[in-house]
């Protein structure tokens, strides 16, 4: 009896944790699914009493339904025979005042022998092209606003920060009035980019996606407002060494203190006039540290290298060795920024130059010149040439080949050192100056192709065209 009573309870234990071990595992599985409910009824719980990403994504919407209207795609048409017409490249544009003045960048246009603008409601106004600044690759295009237009909202005079959220709008690859978000990657950039011409801007870097199609289109801020306009974007390479042309992820944007600038004149003027101080950079250290006589680091700056005497720096003051630190309150770390900001006020204008000398700070106004017309070209041309593998220098009132890289696109055509240029298309070049505005006033800088007249040193001729890429 004893040992009966004795087994007894072990035997209840055998078998409760008999029954533990085949039914635990469904009351675990109970107890985590019962965990996992309560976990997916709280957070829906707290989505539903905190409504912060609906108030984004109704700021986001409004963006949208504000901007829409005025952004247009344009279709530029070119007449092949005289008579008929056939697409040639679509961008984009916005609308920048209730006249029905249309901007957008002047390569999307450049070759435009007819300018069709739709609107997001379906409508296709004919456009005229007012003028363009390949400078500065903007456009005005003129339409008959009709019914009315809706210019979009301009943030005129205010601060561009890093960091901001910025949304652009457009036709990427065709699909039109499309819109992208980012924010503000960087400013004051100088890239090498593709798509544009443009030698007088800092450019706004962004993150939002921009491709073939969304050159000319509006880059806005959390308000709507126009802050810039897309221009270009930085492309990779392939394992070639092509450039495949779409977006990487950064992207650029003619800054709106540019635009309005170069439109206003446009629209009231028909021409671009731009600011000239008379400076030249130093070749050996154009970007310096800033140090006080202490030696005290003030950040960097721009020092000057030689000051053309008579002109508006000359004037005002300015001596070589300065660098100049601050323009009008924008900071001037690099040559291209003095230049984008001399150049987008206009001459005879006063701007606020803040320079060091000998470790002080000095405040010099300025009354600015204008910028020599002849000498607006030299620089972009230089550098679409040297794209192409061609180094030019002014020989005896010729233009002299220097340099022709080996295994480049112009090597390859036939260029080499030694030779001269003589002559582009139909026209014979009369020094470096005249040689520059030709090329420059024609669509060369934009992709097309170009006739080139060479001689050798023995006085032979030969018709070279050339193109570099887009």
């Amino acid at each position: 009896m004893r040992k009966f009573v004795a087994i007894g309870p072990a035997l209840v234990v055998l078998f409760g944790v008999a029954a533990v071990m085949l039914a635990g595992p469904t009351a675990i599985r109970q107890m985590v699914f019962a965990s996992n409910t309560a976990e997916v009824m709280l957070a829906r719980q707290v989505i539903d009493d905190d409504d912060i990403l609906q108030r984004i994504d109704r700021a986001v919407r409004n963006i949208a339904i504000a901007t829409e209207p005025s952004i247009t795609h344009i279709e530029v048409l070119i007449q092949s025979n005289g008579r008929q017409f056939g697409s040639a490249s679509s961008g984009s544009g916005w609308v920048y005042d209730e006249e029905g003045h249309i901007i957008t960048n002047a390569h999307v246009v450049g070759r435009a022998d007819r300018i069709d603008v739709e609107f997001a409601d379906g409508r296709v106004m004919r456009g005229k092209l007012l003028a363009s600044d390949s400078f500065t690759d903007i456009a005005v295009v003129k339409v008959d606003p009709g019914i009315g237009v809706i210019p979009l909202r301009r943030a005129s005079n205010q601060r561009v920060n890093v960091g901001e959220r910025v949304f652009a709008f457009g036709s990427p690859f065709n699909f039109k009035f499309s819109m992208s978000e980012g924010i503000v990657s960087g400013l004051g950039r100088n890239p090498e980019t593709r798509g544009s011409g443009n030698t007088f801007t800092n450019y706004i870097q962004t993150d939002a996606a921009v491709n073939p199609g969304n050159s000319g289109g509006p880059l806005v801020n959390a308000q709507g407002d126009v802050i810039g306009m897309n221009v270009a974007i930085a492309t990779g390479r392939n394992g070639d060494g092509v450039r495949d042309g779409q977006s990487a992820g950064i992207s650029f944007a003619i800054p709106l203190g540019v635009i309005e600038s170069v439109v206003d004149q446009i629209i009231e003027t028909g021409e671009v006039r731009r600011g000239y101080l008379g400076i030249q950079a130093d070749r050996i250290a154009a970007q310096t540290p800033i140090k006080d006589v202490e030696g005290n680091f003030h950040g960097m700056g721009v020092i000057v290298g030689e000051v053309l005497t008579g002109l508006a720096a000359d004037r005002a003051g300015i001596q070589p060795r300065d660098i100049i630190a601050e323009i009008n309150g924008n900071r001037i770390t690099r040559w291209h920024h003095l230049r984008s900001v001399v150049t987008t006020a206009k001459p005879d204008s006063t701007i606020s130059v803040k320079l060091w000398r000998d470790g002080e700070e000095i405040e010099i106004p300025v009354s600015l010149a204008e910028f020599p017309v002849a000498n607006l070209y030299e620089e972009s041309v230089r550098e679409r040439l040297a794209e192409a593998g061609i180094a030019l220098n002014q020989g005896d009132d010729r233009l002299l080949l220097v340099r022709v890289r080996r295994e480049s696109s112009a090597y390859e055509l036939g260029f080499r050192a030694g030779q001269f240029i003589v002559g582009v298309e139909d026209q014979m070049v009369e020094g470096a100056l005249d040689f520059y505005g030709i090329v420059g006033r024609s669509e060369f800088n934009y992709g097309e192709p170009l006739e080139f007249i060479v001689e050798d040193q023995n006085g032979e001729r030969k018709e070279i065209t050339l193109r570099v890429p887009r």
